[in-house]
């Protein structure tokens, strides 16, 4: 047993019990129940994960964990065979079966998104992780390299290699781009498999983004579907070995239940709006429900903890209605949306499956018109804003900065050659917050986006900020990036915040800190106040533009100072450090310093 933040307990099964209950009873749907308990405690104990999609996957993944190392699978055989999850944030699940398999130990499981731990996202630093995951779409091209590869060790080499993909993920056009190759090459031992749990972030996929005719779709590729109960391991044990008979590369549609397992997290209406088990922590109350209704699931087994009832009016239980959060840039974001759109007839707001996340949602709802849900499909998003702004209107694309900047980056360059106003809104941006891994961080966002031609970047850090930025952006005849750093404290801003120019967010005489976004509140105050505990008089400045020189008058403001110091959250890039050093570079009284991401 191990225990929570607020000390109450926390249950798992070890895995001595696993290999002990499979010799029992030989069920691979016990095995199943066993690891969606630790995939929930390992979440639980994170304070964070996804967990609707990992209780919707577990079935699937200990079927093709038994597909692939035969009847002793848990005592470690087979690992050599080639099984991933291409969508990623089914992490815990993923590791839950590696447990299982042996891959990881006991302790293992409970350093989910901990520094040194297990990542958010599945990454090759972790013994026994075959690619990086969590990025979508790229699935199907990984396993045809791992076959590739293969094949050039041993030519007559027909080892089936199995991918894991989400419903939601074939929004993503790299999917279908990689298909008709794999029937060209002959690679019949490719089986990928959908869990197909008919839920995205939010909401449903046919209300994100209709796949239309699957089997037609899939079929037209030459490769051979099937469908199964993805949650019936059994029924996916013999789908995988049916596949593995087939000549040609196999799909597999696993219909599943997101939160299956666990009966109040599967339920969602037909016409709700906000599933509120996609990820995060559940309260102590609802996690001791859980705990004993999966306890339950499994014969011969005693509930490790007392009973707790669950209440059916409990905000979680809403479809219809978003979770409250603390006040940061994108609460406030979502109510200022709606607002532009009123005033602005002409903006039309567009978000990548993502409308909660990104504050899209309200807007939505209030001008369903000018309001375009393109699913997972950046570059689909961004080109159609291109041509929206040549057409008169004033695009918002919204989506996470690693996705938005990474993925259409030809598409982002594309418009600006266009010369139009297209606002671009990056969200999650930068390595803090670091939970969700590598596949999340979006730390060349800024480098990026400067290097796009008419490119203006904002990085604010408080209400008047934001509003500066986005009165900037609408008067603009280029295009605009804003980063958001989502989940930072609200910081309340001193004097004039309409300009690109410095502002002073803390008194101080010795060392001034330059920074923007996120960094305010989360590093430069609050190394401001450790330092002045030891006697250093620190100011704090934020800096909302980036890209842009300091003005004669900021370079002055900063000349009084024995120290300058840049705090950045991306890569190195033409931003704070760089001006900062050219502007004070004739002035040899003050050192110039940088703290941030460096190569």
């Amino acid at each position: 047993m191990w225990e929570n933040a607020d000390s109450s307990p926390l249950h798992y099964w070890s895995r001595d019990q696993l290999v002990e209950l499979w010799a029992d009873s030989s069920q691979l749907k016990d095995v199943a129940n066993a690891c969606r308990l630790n995939a929930v405690t390992a979440i639980q104990r994170a304070g964070s994960g996804h967990l609707g999609t990992s209780l919707s996957s577990l079935d699937i993944m200990i079927a093709a964990r038994r597909f692939l190392g035969g009847e002793t699978f848990l005592e470690g055989s087979g690992q050599e065979s080639v099984f991933f999850s291409s969508k990623g944030h089914d992490a815990p699940a993923y590791y839950a079966t590696m447990h299982a398999c042996g891959q990881l130990k006991d302790s293992d499981l409970f350093t989910l998104r901990q520094l040194g731990g297990l990542p958010g996202h599945p990454e090759t630093i972790t013994p026994g992780v075959p690619t990086n995951t969590g990025s979508l779409g790229m699935g199907i091209s990984k396993a045809k390299g791992f076959i590739r590869a293969q094949r050039l060790r041993n030519p007559d080499s027909r080892d089936p290699v199995v991918v894991l993909l989400g419903d939601g993920e074939l929004n993503e056009g790299q999917i279908w781009e990689s298909m008709p190759g794999a029937l060209r090459d002959g690679y019949s031992e490719l089986i990928a498999i959908v869990d197909g749990n008919r839920i995205q972030s939010d909401t449903w996929t046919d209300a994100t983004l209709p796949m239309g005719d699957l089997r037609a779709r899939v079929e037209g590729t030459g490769w051979s579907y099937t469908e199964c109960d993805g949650n019936n391991p059994d029924q996916v044990l013999q789908a995988l070995e049916a596949a593995r008979a087939t000549s040609a590369p196999s799909f597999i549609y696993a219909s599943t239940l997101k939160g299956s397992g666990i009966p109040w997290m599967e339920q969602f209406p037909d016409k709700g709006e906000y599933y509120k088990f996609h990820s995060g922590a559940l309260a102590p109350e609802l996690y001791s429900a859980a705990v004993e209704h999966l306890v339950s699931l499994i014969p011969g087994a005693s509930p490790q903890t007392e009973s707790a009832s669950v209440d059916p009016t409990r905000p979680e239980f809403d479809a219809f209605t978003p979770r409250s959060r603390p006040e940061t840039l994108l609460t406030l974001w979502e109510d200022m949306l709606p607002a532009l759109m009123e005033k602005n007839p002409n903006l039309v707001t567009l978000d990548g499956d993502l409308s909660y996340d990104t504050g899209t949602h309200l807007a939505r709802n209030a001008f369903p018109e000018r309001y375009i849900q393109v699913g997972i499909a950046e570059q689909d998003m961004v080109s159609m804003a291109g041509t929206l702004a040549l057409s008169g209107f004033r695009p918002f694309v919204h989506s996470f900065a690693t996705f938005l900047t990474m993925r259409a980056t030809e598409q982002i360059f594309n418009n600006a050659t266009e010369y139009t106003p297209v606002v671009y809104l990056g969200f999650l941006a930068g390595l803090v917050p670091s939970a969700p891994g590598f596949s999340h961080q979006a730390v060349t966002d800024v480098g990026i986006m400067l290097s796009i031609p008419g490119m203006r970047v904002f990085e604010p850090s408080c209400r008047a900020e934001l509003e500066w930025a986005v009165s900037e952006a609408l008067s603009s005849d280029g295009p605009t990036y804003l980063r958001m750093g989502t989940l930072s404290p609200l910081e309340s801003v001193s004097g004039d915040a309409s300009t690109s120019r410095l502002h002073k967010r803390r008194e101080g005489s010795d060392v001034a800190l330059v920074t923007s976004g996120p960094l305010l509140g989360q590093e430069a105050l609050a190394a401001a106040d450790v330092l002045s505990k030891e006697g250093v008089s620190v100011a704090v400045f934020t800096k909302p533009e980036l890209g842009v020189p300091l003005s004669d008058s900021d370079a002055q403001a900063l000349a009084g100072y024995t120290a300058v110091v840049a705090l950045e959250n991306f890569m190195p890039a033409l931003a704070h450090r760089h001006h900062l050093s050219e502007a004070l570079s004739g002035i040899s009284e003050v050192t110039v310093g940088h703290r941030g991401i460096d190569v």
